[in-house]
């Protein structure tokens, strides 16, 4: 070889060496492998002090069952829960929620083809705790019970989850399963089982599963958070190593390629839509561990973007279809997808299709413009760049996350710094020939395959596959790149307000606060932090609303916050706006809701003076575009009239008619509603009663730096924006209508099961506001665990109660409560009978102190967490003063509250929610159920 032809392949060659390299992974992980195959994450990170998250990866899930097994790896899951070596009984979730676990939330599992996860948040201030944890994973891996007793309760349960993930939509929802399948062997294994053998199998199948699968050859142990790692480690090895395993190296299947086209429709009672779907199936994007892949794989993110971004402003221009989506990704670790979705009007699918299909194929014909990949890339390294500057450490669930991809993905976990490193070197190659490049490289027309979803009422006006074939016919049909003009101004605001000034201030001990009052009128209330590093928030609310409107402004209030949001504000279009800001971290939403108006915006050190011009641009400056408005009320009133109701809508509808009435606030929106009263003419007009003065005004400001590094911007634009008294009297009352218990029976279910919804209301408080709110939170969790204990456990009838109580003393003190669950509707007065015994028992005071404590042990733990957030001190200052709260103590003393709390308090208040109340009675049975008892 001639030292020229060296010199050259040497230089042909780097480049390939240099993308070949090695990703250097996160140092503060700690990984291994014990010697009998577990693999071990340990990711030390004190984001949130005092817990931490451990959970066990298992790659096996329902694949791995025979055809005599099928449902027993989810039920397996259930079993976990239901007895162990060390945790015979309900002692393990007992252990726990003495701890303050929570189960659902803190105690949770799922089950899917190829994985079974186990997951638990704990605390970590008590090393027994931790210790503790070990043993119960390490009884998951070899010591669950599989008592004979215990699988027989557990029968019911799983059954009736089965039951309540049955509905009118079946068809399409398997359709479009089956689609991502390929009648693989995951076709023939879903999750839930089969019926039949969830009510017949042996215990010696399941223990047949459990010894077969449960191997740590396929599991990994995974922990994030607050905690020891040279502890938990020494833990890990000394209670798994000796775990015996039967070496299982891989448990994957695979789903095959699409080998031709093929179009379906599929129809039924329940879908509402019509809907397109295709699909093209794709090896998947995985073991990401070189620079090479990691370019690949950042390709891949870009073009979601980059499609998202393109159908969002091509929805701009009113097209005939709605909804529409392109997006490339994996869904199991064997396969990925090339998917296309749109929503289609039932009075325009033919112009549907073909615009839909115009438009991908434009994207996949020319690519994307430069200025769309240079705003996507600013994005993309605006968040990556905060990410590694933010000295911040990550949360333990993001962690946990990436761990989950280390094993079930085989992708490298690499820090911040690291991953926007690698990125910008990227970026530098990525450009729009070498994305179109990637386009036509991955898109096989012929080997994608389409379903057209629909109601059953539908299906004359959907093409057959003769017709669909047209529309994805381009070949021979002039296509036009894709062209966009933007005219970005070069400032947010055309000039600076002159400063306002501070009248007032006043330090708030309680909180570590201090309250200004400024010049226009507005409380600011300022809190420095260092919950967020580098990062400001701005939060405000004024008392007012689509309450405090004329009956006939309500439907136009409505719209009023949402329409200018996309009209613009002063010299931007809403698109000249978003280039404007790409790659900066400045966000500013100002909205409406029924009692009051308010705006959320919130930005990096680095933006910090653009989030404040943002926001006083949008209140102050905003644009009513003609165009956009009539498209945004065509398509409400066309989407109103091609509505199809289900059962379950009329139900709800029915309720909500017996617990509020019916006028211009409660009533269901109708076409003609919305032609009548949307008037485009009053939208800026609305919309200033909502921003227009700023007077009373409560606006919190949350940063870690201090007020003089904030109090030029805050004199500037927002101790500037507009004086003045506003209307924000409440012009609407909600109506006492619930006076006598009402009975509620549907009879047109669209599916096997019984709904069951129990409602009380009451139009006073029990106490004062956060006191009742700390009522409602105890009597809520009791009820919900005294129920799920009964119904769930003891008579394996339901799979879940929902519980909800909640208070409210804006516009009136109102209180609700409900109590709800699915079941077989043989099963429904026996159990509303059940729940009335429970509720009148606990109304009488029979509740253990045991069941109090957990409860209030839990809700202090929480408390703890929260206060580690800055959204909670945004919401804190945002409920004191909404509600006109006498003092600081539901911040500073809710734990002594919660201890205060007595059991004749809580007795009292679920006899007087839930017997001595008024109360809704409803039951939507199947279509021709009969009850025997009415």
């Amino acid at each position: 070889m001639t030292y020229f032809k060296r010199i050259l392949f040497t230089f042909l060659l780097l480049p390939i060496v240099a993308m070949s390299q090695q990703i250097q992974e996160d140092p503060n992980l700690i990984s291994g492998k014990l010697s009998n195959g577990l693999h071990y994450y340990l990711y030390p990170t004190k984001r949130v002090k005092g817990q931490a998250e451990f959970q066990m990866f298992l790659k096996a899930g329902s694949l791995q069952e025979s055809d005599e097994q099928r449902g027993l790896a989810h039920f397996m899951e259930h079993m976990a829960f239901n007895g162990s070596t060390h945790f015979p009984g309900n002692t393990l979730i007992d252990f726990l929620e003495r701890h303050g676990a929570k189960f659902g939330h803190d105690l949770n599992a799922h089950t899917s083809y190829g994985e079974t996860i186990y997951k638990l948040k704990i605390p970590t201030k008590t090393k027994s705790v931790i210790d503790s944890t070990l043993v119960i994973i390490q009884d998951w891996i070899e010591g669950i019970a599989l008592d004979s007793l215990e699988i027989e309760k557990e029968r019911g349960v799983v059954l009736s989850e089965w039951l309540s993930k049955q509905n009118a939509s079946q068809n399409t929802n398997e359709a479009f399963l089956e689609l991502l399948l390929n009648d693989s062997r995951y076709s023939h294994r879903k999750v839930i089982g089969d019926t039949a053998t969830l009510r017949n199998f042996s215990r010696k199948d399941i223990l047949d599963f459990y010894n077969s699968w449960y191997d740590p050859s396929l599991m990994a142990i995974a922990v994030a958070g607050d905690f020891d790692p040279d502890d938990v480690l020494k833990q890990i090895k000394k209670n798994f190593k000796n775990i015996p395993s039967n070496d299982i190296t891989d448990t994957s299947y695979p789903i095959n390629d699409f080998k031709a086209s093929d179009y379906k429709v599929i129809t039924d009672q329940g879908t509402k839509k019509i809907e397109l779907t295709g699909v093209q199936l794709l090896e998947p994007f995985r073991d990401i561990t070189t620079e090479k892949e990691f370019y690949y794989f950042l390709q891949k993110n870009l073009l979601n973007d980059l499609f998202q971004e393109r159908l969002d402003n091509k929805s701009f221009l009113n097209p005939a279809y709605k909804q529409a989506g392109i997006s490339l990704g994996n869904y199991f670790p064997v396969k990925a997808a090339l998917m296309y979705s749109a929503e289609l009007p039932k009075d325009s699918i033919a112009k549907g299709l073909e615009q839909y299909w115009y438009d991908v194929e434009q994207i996949f014909r020319y690519g994307f413009t430069s200025m769309e990949i240079s705003k996507v890339k600013k994005q993309l390294l605006q968040q990556l760049r905060n990410n590694a500057e933010n000295k911040e450490q990550p949360s333990s669930g993001k962690m946990i996350k990436e761990m989950y991809q280390k094993f079930f993905y085989g992708n490298a976990i690499v820090t911040p710094e690291k991953e926007f490193e690698l990125t910008q070197k990227s970026l530098t190659s990525i450009d729009s020939l070498s994305l179109l490049n990637y386009l036509k490289q991955i898109r096989k027309p012929r080997q994608t395959k389409y379903i057209l979803t629909a109601n059953k009422a539908d299906e004359a006006v959907l093409p057959d596959a003769s017709e669909f074939s047209m529309y994805l016919n381009f070949k021979d049909k002039q296509i036009q790149p894709y062209q966009r003009n933007l005219d970005v101004p070069e400032n947010l605001l055309s000039e600076i307000p002159a400063p306002g000034k501070i009248t007032s201030k006043k330090y708030i001990a309680e909180i570590d606060a201090t309250q200004y009052l400024l010049s226009n009128g507005v409380k600011l209330i300022y809190k420095q932090t260092e919950l967020d590093k580098n990062a400001i928030i701005i939060s405000g609310f004024r008392k007012g609303g689509y309450y405090a409107l004329k009956e006939q402004e309500y439907i136009t209030g409505l719209y009023a916050a949402p329409v200018i949001a996309l009209s613009g504000y002063g010299d931007f279009t809403r698109d000249a706006l978003s280039q404007f800001l790409a790659g900066n971290s400045a966000k500013a939403t100002l909205l409406a809701d029924k009692t009051r108006t308010g705006f959320y915006a919130s930005a990096d050190k680095r933006d910090q003076k653009t989030a404040f011009q943002l926001l006083y641009l949008k209140w102050t400056a905003p644009r009513m575009d003609e165009k956009i408005f009539e498209e945004i009320k065509s398509q409400t009133i066309q989407a109103k009239q091609n509505e199809i109701p289900k059962p379950g809508d009329l139900f709800g509808e029915k309720i909500k008619k017996a617990l509020k009435g019916e006028d211009y606030v409660t009533r269901k929106l109708k076409a003609e509603d919305i032609e009548s009263e949307l008037d485009g003419s009053k939208i800026i007009d609305t919309y200033h009663q909502f921003f227009g003065s700023a007077e009373d005004y409560t606006i919190s400001l949350i940063s870690d730096q201090p007020f003089e590094a904030l109090k030029s911007d805050v004199l500037h634009y927002i101790a500037t924006l507009p004086k003045g008294k506003a209307a924000t009297t409440y012009r609407y009352e909600p109506k006492h209508v619930l006076k006598d218990d009402v009975v509620i029976q549907q009879r047109d279910g669209d599916s096997p099961k019984a709904t069951v919804s129990l409602i009380y209301q009451q139009h006073t408080l029990l106490k004062s506001l956060p006191q009742t709110d700390l009522l409602n939170q105890v009597v809520k969790n009791l009820i919900r665990n005294r129920l799920l204990k009964k119904l769930r456990e003891e008579m394996g009838a339901v799979y879940s109660v929902s519980v909800s109580a909640s208070s409210t003393k804006q516009p009136i003190a109102l209180s609700r409560q409900s109590i709800s669950f699915v079941c077989e509707p043989k099963d429904v007065d026996k159990l509303i009978e059940e729940t009335q015994k429970i509720l009148s028992d606990m109304a009488a005071g029979n509740f253990s102190q045991e069941e109090l404590s957990k409860i209030k042990t839990n809700l202090k733990k929480m408390d703890d967490l929260l206060k580690q957030r800055n959204t909670y001190w945004t919401k804190a200052i945002r409920e004191h003063y909404f509600n006109h709260f006498p003092n600081w103590e539901a911040v500073t003393h809710y734990k002594e509250s919660i201890d205060s709390l007595s059991n004749n308090e809580i007795a009292e208040a679920i006899e007087v929610y839930f017997k001595k109340s008024p109360a809704i009675k409803a039951i939507l049975w199947p279509k021709n159920e009969q009850n025997n008892n009415q």
